[in-house]
């Protein structure tokens, strides 16, 4: 289920922050080598660029602005089901290299099989716009070095 490049639906995801819980999609963005450990963003329909700055598609990395976040375009095809349909999401959806995380799959897991929470694995995202996601991530200055192993 955490498999590197699957998009995930939390129903609802258990913040480790002690935040309200909420319906939120997880991608797999890497692990650690024992499977211990997923790297992991989530994505949002907030858009939080500076009004400034122009909201293009893909990878908007300015250092500058210490911002850093890949845009998914609203209804174009970025993974696909298990069945192989195509899945797009409804609004532009951003990922913020500053938010990415990593979660104990014990500590998951767990929340699964005590029902505190429901995922439903919805695909793979593309090879070439998961690659993209990566590589937007790894290249920028904003994400934690930590993380950057697990890339």
């Amino acid at each position: 289920m955490f498999e590197v490049g699957s998009l995930l639906y939390f129903e609802p995801f258990i913040f480790k922050n002690g935040a309200k819980p909420k319906n939120k999609y997880m991608i797999v963005l890497g692990g650690d080598s024992e499977g211990q450990m997923i790297l992991a963003s989530l994505p949002t329909s907030k858009d939080h660029v500076p009004s400034d700055i122009v909201v293009n598609i893909g990878c908007i990395d300015l250092l500058n602005r210490q911002v850093n976040v890949f845009v998914f375009p609203a209804k174009k095809t970025i993974a696909y089901t298990q069945q192989g349909a195509p899945f797009s999401f409804k609004v532009n959806t951003f990922v913020y290299g500053s938010d990415i995380d990593s979660y104990p799959v014990l500590t998951l897991n767990q929340q699964i099989s005590e029902l505190s929470t429901n995922v439903k694995v919805i695909g793979k995202l593309a090879d070439d716009c998961f690659s993209t996601l990566i590589n937007c991530l790894k290249d920028s200055k904003m994400v934690k070095n930590k993380f950057k192993h697990m890339l």
